[in-house]
């Protein structure tokens, strides 16, 4: 891989050991993916997850910090392991507030949210960027239309040099479509492209897969759940739709000329099918609802204040709504914040745990609209999954009964 005279310098330790240590790492990575070279980019996406790193993350963000490290681009950070408004400064709790504090330090926005575009931070078409959270990269190339593959620490090398590998999702060939997936079924709603988006990624695996067939462009919080689905289910960093995302005006443009596949039939039944294999729970009792993975935006926010309807969670249900602190500080002013605190309904921010899964009691029924959150709580926790729409959620939050969903 050739390095230019700057970025020899770097690698040498010529500007000190957090550019050097964040150089090493994307020449590893480059080398390694057969990248001919570094490139800039315009901003990072950082996670920076407490439970995942430990004391030893907060060791080495803060060795950073005292060496002299400090961002060379714009960078946002991840949800993270506690919400800052409650969250203890002793064990854990403290690490992750140091972390966090760090990267404030180096110069990062606490934005603290998967879900960093309702809070306005959104790449230009064809922008390049080193984006980590998986859930990030699908979004940022198919919807926006900009540029990166799915980061990992590789981010924050990338934040203290500017520079990314050129490869995978940087290299044009690399994003034409590879499998199609034809949708014949009516998709609407957060849950149902939640649970499309599962469906493609599980099918696609590590191919770019392009979608035909939808016939009205889905909203930013399904375009949002789609993506997050898509990106715990599968390994591909991006995705077409036929039609509506920038890169694919049409079927042809979507797999560069090729040839088209012969199509994957998504209809009524193959919904059925994985809706069951998320949430196969039938009615009954309701221990916690779970809505806000990834992060709610102000629109559902109001949605779920506006369904509560002066009602209030059953004494038994553990009721839980995920936002971010900006949206949250947004929805506080409009009053919603209030409203669903008075329905003895609990908004978290800045992650999206509903509780520590290790302690979820056995036999834990979850009810939630998001295939993320029922993988997660479902691998960690064996909860008992309800999936289903927002207002079936609700509708269970409050009545503490479940009657959504699969039968």
């Amino acid at each position: 891989m050739k390095l230019t005279a700057k970025q020899q310098w770097m690698l040498d330790g010529e500007q000190g050991w957090p550019q050097q240590i964040a150089m090493r790492m994307l020449a590893a990575v480059g080398r390694a993916l057969d990248a001919p070279d570094l490139i800039p980019a315009s901003s990072a996406h950082l996670v920076i997850d407490g439970t995942a790193l430990g004391a030893a993350g907060r060791e080495f963000l803060e060795r950073l910090l005292r060496e002299g490290g400090r961002f060379a681009i714009p960078a946002s950070i991840n949800a993270i392991a506690v919400d800052r408004r409650r969250a203890t400064v002793s064990g854990a709790g403290e690490d992750q507030l140091r972390m966090l504090e760090a990267c404030e330090k180096m110069g990062a926005m606490p934005s603290c949210s998967c879900n960093p575009f309702i809070q306005g931070i959104r790449p230009g078409r064809g922008e390049t960027v080193a984006w980590s959270e998986s859930a990030t990269a699908p979004y940022v190339n198919s919807v926006l239309g900009a540029r990166t593959n799915r980061e990992g620490a590789t981010a924050l090398a990338s934040a203290l040099t500017g520079l990314t590998p050129r490869c995978g999702m940087h290299v044009a060939e690399n994003r034409c479509g590879q499998v199609l997936f034809r949708v014949t079924a009516d998709v609407v709603g957060v849950d149902g492209y939640s649970l499309l988006g599962a469906l493609v990624g599980r099918e696609a695996g590590a191919r770019l897969p392009v979608i035909d067939g939808i016939a009205i462009p889905p909203s930013e919080d399904e375009f949002v759940a789609f993506s997050a689905a898509f990106a715990i289910y599968g390994e591909a960093a991006m995705f077409h739709m036929a039609g509506i995302t920038p890169e694919a005006p049409t079927l042809a443009a979507a797999f560069g000329g090729a040839a088209l596949p012969k199509p994957v039939i998504v209809d009524g039944r193959a919904l059925d099918e994985a809706r069951y294999s998320v949430g196969p729970g039938a009615g009954g009792r309701v221990d916690v609802v779970s809505i806000g993975c990834p992060h709610a935006s102000l629109e559902q926010l109001r949605e779920a204040a506006d369904r509560t309807d002066g009602g209030r969670a059953a004494g038994r249900v553990a009721f839980y709504v995920h936002t971010n602190r900006s949206t949250y500080d947004a929805a506080a002013a409009e009053g919603i914040i209030g409203r669903l605190e008075r329905a003895e309904i609990s908004v978290t921010t800045d992650n999206c745990a509903v509780v520590s899964y290790d302690r979820l009691p056995a036999g834990t029924r979850l009810a939630t609209n998001s295939t993320k959150m029922a993988l997660f709580a479902k691998s960690v926790a064996d909860a008992e999954i309800l999936f289903g729409s927002a207002e079936q959620c609700i509708a269970a939050g409050l009545s503490g009964h479940w009657t959504g969903g699969a039968e």
